[in-house]
């Protein structure tokens, strides 16, 4: 499609001004549709380069082309480039001085002859969607550009948040639906990295756009021209790692991954809370003794100060931002070498979105997730009430309990199944074979002998019937405890209300017999979650969920398949020799004992020095399990802040793991996991005096994270929780 009478200079602008020698994807065919007037809905993988099919043209076209961004970050990120570039673009956002708003208007209101000589046409103008929904003022603007013919094109980026059928919706990008009614002859431009079927529908619906027509052979009226771009990326490489149980041991091991392979390397590391990117990133500074300087990006902060911490990161002051999905989508820096999850994003399209920040220079790029199983109970008591939430989570578990598939694969499997861009988008025009495993994943280059597959349907049998018994006695089970009742710890003890509610509620004691359920399961308290995951994503257990004043608690419950298992006899499931269900488990081993010694960057042995291991303060109720599956003050992010975090220079630990983990260049390594070199992490109660004063209750090697008067101490080498009476 090189006809065309812009053809020659599109490309000459391309190297001129962004130093690009080549288009990629359908960069080409997207800016030929915005030069020739046409409606657009472009999807196309993070980091493929979308930016540029409405910045090119935009240099190319008389007038303005504004643009509608979700985030500031993301807006102050192109505004930089284009500026380097000497591109005149400018931004409207919250943070955006009188001043400066007022010489924007001024600006953008002065038709070409009322200009002055020296001043330049602004080509690009950024704007969130909150500027569009509500100010008459902006409005009022682009109704006179629009009448002088100065209104060249409405860009709306990240285009699936119309849609509240899509991963990340804002209810002010639903108000754009007035662009169309208020503009009917400026051309819109739709961008989004995953754009399943029922997104797009929504959002032609909402934007008012005609039925979609393929780019490739679109006629020349009618129809908003559609194109897609192949979704795979070779050049990141993802891998799922055993997230240790404690707080301060996934810290360490994120601290330790990032000096072994990405030393002085940019990254960012994604978090499920605001809180949480605090405590990650001064963890990850202390626990590297400085070698690794670190920021935090969340919602609370003005938008000013996000623009100098921005800059910090891409000019190597800052090396990793600790951030919520506030930091990300359209972030532009090419060399960003490593995308780690501290958590599970909400949605497979929301991680295949974050983790695309990394690798977009086309150079090696890490993606790695940290997860363990009540990971996956958190996540659920935040998006219970969202729509298809829950299904979205689903898919997002199964993706993070697959130790086999090549990861390349199993986005193919979704996004064929959700998307218009069928199994096709992942077609790689350089590889004849492009649906064959991409050979580098964790799962393509983890060796078989580090997973065991085997038949764990008694041990399904098991699990149920314990939940079934709790159940019937009128208790309630989280994933924390089911795995330490399955396994006889405690004693066999669960709580059991006695009616009423509130202060009035009663919790009696009762004891669970586990002869009659079949024994103690036989598997680690690690496997016994994973495989409770399982059987939830198998629906032979179901989550329910109770709102507090302050959470939402997540039980299990029998599911719709349970009673197909559990209806078998005790001896029956025992001998294997039975019809009916199979449950199926694939496990990663246990390292060797003796090869039990984390290491640290370069392959060294790690010196251990706990000294660094946060406080944590807060509230625990009477019971012998701490609350490990009840989340409260959690909160989804769209805007944000980063703040630098000095380094702190005492030596951090580098501990003890329990399973083998792999590289990103199919090394089979040591991991860092556990935080209190142990692999256990049940309670053990006893007397003493520590910080909570006499007969305070001490409980060691417990995962109490955030709990209120708990403070966590170290003491004789283990990490211990004084409790005040």
């Amino acid at each position: 499609m090189d006809d065309f009478e812009w053809s020659g200079e599109l490309l000459h602008r391309a190297k001129q001004v962004f130093g690009i020698q080549d288009f990629r994807f359908c960069q080409k065919g997207v800016c030929n549709a915005n030069m020739d007037g046409r409606d657009v809905v472009c999807v196309m993988p993070t980091g493929g380069g979308k930016s540029l099919t409405y910045q090119l043209p935009a240099l190319l076209t008389p007038g303005t082309t504004v643009v509608i961004s979700p985030l500031v970050s993301l807006i102050t990120d192109q505004i930089l480039h284009l500026r380097e570039a000497g591109v005149e673009a400018v931004m409207l956002t919250g943070g955006t001085k009188k001043e400066e708003s007022r010489e924007v208007f001024n600006r953008l209101g002065k038709k070409k002859h009322a200009r002055e000589q020296e001043e330049k046409e602004i080509k690009l103008c950024y704007v969130t969607p909150e500027r569009i929904a509500k100010s008459k003022t902006f409005m009022s603007l682009m109704e006179k550009m629009a009448l002088d013919g100065r209104l060249a094109r409405i860009v709306i980026d990240e285009a699936h948040c119309v849609s509240s059928l899509g991963h990340d919706f804002r209810p002010d990008y639903k108000k754009l639906s007035i662009l169309r009614q208020l503009f009917p002859s400026v051309p819109i431009l739709a961008l989004s990295a995953t754009c399943p079927p029922s997104v797009l529908k929504d959002l032609l619906k909402i934007l008012k756009l005609r039925p979609v027509v393929d780019g490739t052979s679109a006629p020349l009226d009618g129809g908003t021209v559609y194109f897609s771009s192949p979704l795979y990326r070779a050049n990141l490489h993802y891998s799922v790692l055993p997230k240790p149980p404690s707080a301060a041991g996934a810290i360490q091991a994120m601290a330790d991954y990032i000096l072994a392979h990405h030393r002085g390397e940019s990254g960012i590391v994604y978090c499920l809370s605001k809180k949480d990117t605090q405590t990650v990133a001064d963890g990850i500074a202390q626990a590297s003794k400085g070698k690794i300087r670190t920021g935090v990006y969340h919602a609370d902060v003005e938008d000013a100060e996000k623009e100098g911490i921005h800059r910090r990161w891409r000019t190597g002051q800052v090396q990793v931002v600790c951030a919520t999905i506030a930091f990300g989508l359209g972030i532009d820096k090419g060399d960003v070498r490593f995308v780690l999850h501290h958590s599970m994003s909400k949605s497979l399209d929301g991680f295949y979105q974050e983790s695309g920040r990394a690798g977009r220079d086309g150079k090696h790029a890490d993606c790695v997730l940290y997860y363990r199983g009540q990971d996956a109970t958190r996540l659920s008591s935040l998006i219970c009430g969202e729509v298809e939430g829950q299904e979205k989570c689903m898919f997002m578990l199964r993706f993070a309990q697959n130790l086999t598939d090549c990861r390349k694969l199993l986005f193919a499997r979704y996004f064929s199944a959700s998307s218009e861009l069928a199994t096709a988008a992942w077609e790689d025009p350089s590889a004849p074979a492009s649906l064959a495993p991409c050979g580098h994943c964790d799962n393509c280059l983890r060796p078989p002998s580090t997973v065991s597959r085997k038949d764990v349907t008694f041990q399904a049998w098991q699990i149920l019937r314990v939940v079934e018994e709790v159940c019937r006695e009128g208790g309630r089970v989280t994933v924390g405890m089911l795995a330490d009742l399955a396994r006889g710890l405690g004693g066999g003890a669960f709580a059991v209300s006695g009616g009423g509610k509130g202060k009035r509620r009663k919790s009696e004691k009762s004891e669970l017999d586990l002869e009659p359920l079949g024994g103690k399961v036989d598997l680690s308290k690690d496997d016994v979650e994973f495989l409770t995951i399982q059987l939830i994503l198998d629906r032979y257990l179901a989550e329910d969920y109770h709102q507090t004043a302050y959470a939402v608690n997540v039980y299990l419950s029998p599911g719709l398949r349970a009673a197909r298992l559990t209806r078998l006899p005790l001896a029956l499931v025992r001998s294997g020799q039975r019809e009916g269900p199979k449950v199926e488990g694939v496990f990663l081993l246990p390292l060797p004992r003796k090869a039990r010694v984390s290491m640290g960057a370069k392959g060294k042995q790690a010196k251990v020095d706990d000294s660094w291991v946060p406080e944590r303060k807060g509230k625990i109720r009477a019971s012998k399990y701490p609350p490990e599956d009840v989340y409260g003050d959690e909160e989804e992010e769209d805007d944000g802040d980063v703040e630098l975090v000095e380094p702190d220079s005492e030596e951090t630990d580098i501990v003890e793991g329990d399973d083998w983990q792999l590289d990103m260049r199919g090394k089979r390594r040591l991991p860092s996991t556990n935080g209190t070199g142990g692999t256990g992490r049940q309670a053990k109660r006893r007397k003493g005096n520590g910080s909570g004063g006499k007969d305070a209750n001490v409980y060691e090697n417990s995962d109490m994270d955030d709990i209120e008067g708990v403070t966590a101490v170290w003491e004789d080498g283990q990490e211990v929780y004084v409790i005040s009476p």
